[in-house]
């Protein structure tokens, strides 16, 4: 099944402009897609594709109303590719569907140059035993310093007793976060947050939450409300 609809006029920077939705519902799966002011050279005045907050915000069009809007967008938020969901249905009542949203901190520390130096040296006098044939015995504090990683990073940031080993990741590149870098639940595992969703088993299936793409039936009397809304008097250009 598929149509298109006209749900709303959005202001855009070349004035206001008619907005199209398209909706598509075919072996289960539900789609819906929009376009703010299409032109017949396939560009558009405002947004599209997942435009729907730019929708939400549109005056009402022809035969909609507020009401109608705002549950037409509630709708494409919650259900829009209702088949490629990362969590079972198990993990959606226990609400990982929220969790996996929230952001935190993760910090990312790399060892002083002097701490690196005390590694390297440790390591090498290892080396220069061994190439001797004698027998090494390090100390307690070349094996802590042999025992450091080059870098780490925590959910936390560092106590004293690691603070003078590491120091803040600095930028090193475009595109590199340094020190500090927010991110969502849902893509970090336990080992990189304790409340990290990635991999998590269900408690009741056992599915490894985000390792395969779960469908969640739309209800029926959804459907039914989509495909009863009133078509677009208009055919845009595209959409």
């Amino acid at each position: 099944m598929k149509k298109v609809v006209s749900p709303c006029v959005c202001s855009t920077y070349y004035g206001d402009a008619q907005a199209y939705a398209k909706i598509e519902y075919e072996n289960g799966r539900l789609s819906i897609c929009g376009v703010v002011g299409p032109k017949r050279n396939g560009d558009c005045k405002g947004s599209a594709g997942q435009c729907v907050d730019e929708i939400r915000v549109g005056r009402p069009g022809v035969d909609w109303d507020e009401e109608m809007l705002q549950k037409f967008c509630d709708i494409w938020d919650r259900w829009h590719l209702n088949d490629m969901h990362p969590y079972c249905g198990h993990q959606k009542t226990l609400g990982w569907d929220v969790m996996a949203k929230k952001e935190v901190t993760l910090y990312h520390y790399r060892l002083t140059a002097e701490a690196l130096s005390q590694k390297k040296a440790a390591e090498n006098a290892a080396i220069e035993a061994l190439r001797h044939g004698k027998t090494f015995t390090p100390s307690d504090e070349q094996t802590m310093f042999a025992t450091l990683k080059y870098s780490i990073t925590s959910h936390e940031k560092l106590t004293r007793d690691f603070a003078g080993y590491y120091e803040p990741k600095k930028v090193m590149f475009v595109g590199d976060n340094g020190f500090a870098e927010n991110k969502k639940l849902g893509f970090l595992r336990q080992e990189d947050h304790p409340d990290g969703l990635l991999c998590r088993p269900c408690p009741i299936c056992g599915y490894k939450y985000g390792t395969q793409w779960k469908r969640e039936e739309v209800p029926a009397e959804i459907i039914e409300w989509l495909f009863n809304l009133p078509n677009t008097k208009v055919e845009p250009a595209w959409v």
